[in-house]
């Protein structure tokens, strides 16, 4: 996992956790809070959205996690699911089938209306609603499937109303909320500190329509959150304020603002002209990094729970045919990516696609083993249809600088590595190339393409269910991967109370993930950043979207030197 603050902050972190207050920063010294503090970070693209039942990309949900807080939070340091609206652990029936949850008193809106559990259950249930990447996380819970199955073009108001009311999400009173679940799922804690169950209002929505995401000067897009959204620039910067009204105190930044720079060399200009406090780190940044006394002493180095993978659309030729994925799959050296494109930052995915540091990691799973003879043999199995697609085929990317040139490697490696293979590169604008992803049949996505998968929750469920199984997948839909024995396996795995048999049958779907080669896993993602010296009171987690997501509001600023 990443590496955290000293032990006497996790210490304190403790404490803050046991007692649900916020941690304070020194009053006096050098390290005192600034009252006028202000934080300037990078989010890279314009998000598609920031509505909590529609986003599933990183970019999307670091602006709602600052504007919402769920039912439960996530520890950073352990990822264990705590308490955050809610004032303690779900209760649980003993078949495992009825979790209820009970939110703290005196909620609170940042406008300063009351939070009741009416206002959950209508978040929970709209992500049901409404057919988005994220609504099967949600398909454990008793009649959300069935109503995202509704076909509402043609199903009348009655119909779609009486699907709504037979979801298992009900509030009993205003403090209680009961889920229903149709099968036994350990994980599902997790899930309920999730973006999908945000307690959106119903009234800020039927109010704005597809327009009351926009923030309107705090006014519309209203949280119960450490920040309000206070301006939201398109194509150029958010605008956060502290929520004065969070349960846990007003926040101690007095703005912090999301600027989007999609160029990496632009954000280290930015970074070190000050305009910026913290930046991600490149490869290409790290010689000049490692050669500035000041600069190399202001790295934070991070563990991250993602894999990042080339998917194969499998419903196209060549890639319909498994020998030709695996052969691509097995014919570049994730050595030398890691080494010559990201600096030695990561860890080559040569052991399937659960990341280390979550359950599952399986280092026995070397079935994509960089091994160009095997990928040739592999290459002479093809069918015909899909050995004469061989010299047409379009690589996918987001058409960054650094985009470009790691499209270039992998154009570099497959033609080497691979006779008759003929790569065409198809550079995309940044948030364009998002969108292309979001819903649609798997026919409609690029041939090939580059990804990666940012854990929500620590469970190998969250890998392989949530990511893999048949058409409901987020990348089988976008990858068209089906195989019975892989569906099979995980979801008796989701139900298995035996954690010795769960995890097994997790590591065989696994390999067969790995075999049948949906996707080229490529690295596991560690990564650098850049931080200014006076920011302060940051926790980093593993699964972060925005810096220190899960206690944002301890973080504040001291005087600049």
């Amino acid at each position: 996992m990443r590496k955290y603050l000293g032990f006497a902050l996790g210490l304190a972190m403790l404490v803050t956790a046991c007692t649900g207050q916020p941690s304070t920063g020194p009053s006096t010294g050098a390290d005192a809070a600034d009252p006028n503090g202000v934080l300037t970070t990078n989010t890279g693209t314009e998000p598609n959205t920031i509505d909590p039942n529609l986003a599933s990309f990183s970019t999307e949900i670091e602006q709602i996690m600052s504007v919402y807080e769920g039912l439960m939070t996530l520890d950073p340091k352990t990822l264990k699911p705590v308490p955050g609206a809610a004032v303690k652990d779900p209760e649980v029936s003993a078949d495992g089938l009825t979790w209820k949850v009970t939110l703290r008193d005196g909620l609170k809106y940042s406008d300063g209306t009351p939070l009741t559990a009416a206002n959950f259950v209508y978040g929970f249930k709209r992500t049901c609603d409404i057919d988005i990447d994220y609504e099967f996380v949600l398909s454990v819970v008793k009649g959300c499937d069935d109503l995202n199955g509704l076909d509402h073009k043609k199903a009348s108001a009655a119909e779609i109303k009486a699907a709504w009311d037979k979801i298992g999400i009900t509030a009993n009173g205003d403090k209680e909320i009961s889920f229903q679940l149709t099968e036994p799922a350990a994980y599902f804690a997790s899930i309920l500190y999730m973006w999908v169950g945000m307690p959106v209002r119903e009234s800020d929505v039927t109010k704005g329509a597809d327009k009351w995401t926009e923030p309107n000067g705090g006014t519309s897009y209203v949280g119960n959150g450490p920040f309000i959204l206070k301006e939201w620039k398109h194509n150029e910067r958010f605008v956060y304020e502290p929520n004065p009204n969070f349960r846990l105190g007003k926040p101690k930044i007095a703005k912090w603002t999301r600027v989007m720079i999609a160029d990496g060399a632009v954000a280290f200009a930015a970074y070190r002209n000050n305009e910026l406090d913290e930046f991600a780190v490149q490869a290409e940044d790290l010689r000049a990094i490692n050669a500035d006394a000041d600069l190399s002493k202001q790295v934070v180095d991070r563990v991250a729970a993602i894999t990042n993978y080339y998917g194969f659309n499998v419903t196209r030729a060549p890639f319909n045919d498994p020998n030709v994925r695996l052969a691509f799959a097995k014919s570049f050296d994730r050595e030398a990516y890691t080494k010559d494109i990201l600096g030695g930052v990561g860890k080559s995915a040569n052991n399937g696609f659960i990341p280390p540091g979550i359950p599952g990691f399986d280092e026995s799973d070397t079935i994509q083993k960089f091994d160009t003879t095997a990928a040739k043999t592999l290459l002479d199995k093809a069918s015909p249809e899909a050995k004469a697609a061989l010299t047409s085929i379009k690589f996918t990317y987001s058409s960054t600088a650094r985009g470009k040139t790691r499209a270039e490697w992998i154009q570099q490696q497959w033609e080497k590595n691979l006779p008759g293979v003929k790569i065409a590169l198809d550079p995309v604008d940044p948030s364009a190339f998002s969108g292309l992803f979001k819903g649609g049949a798997s026919g409609q996505s690029p041939q090939v393409f580059t990804l990666g998968w940012i854990a929500d929750y620590p469970d190998q469920q969250n890998f392989h269910t949530v990511v893999w199984i048949s058409k409901d997948g987020v990348s089988s839909r976008r990858t068209g991967f089906s195989n019975s024995k892989f569906d099979t396996l995980v979801r008796s795995a989701d139900k298995e109370t035996d954690k010795a048999k769960r995890d097994a049958a997790y590591l065989e779907a696994g390999k067969i993930l790995s075999q049948d080669a949906p996707a080229a896993w490529l690295n596991y993602s560690a990564s650098k950043f850049l931080r200014k010296p006076w920011i302060k009171g940051v926790v980093d987690s593993s699964i972060d979207s925005t810096m220190g997501q899960f206690r944002q509001w301890e973080i504040y600023i001291t005087k600049r030197t």
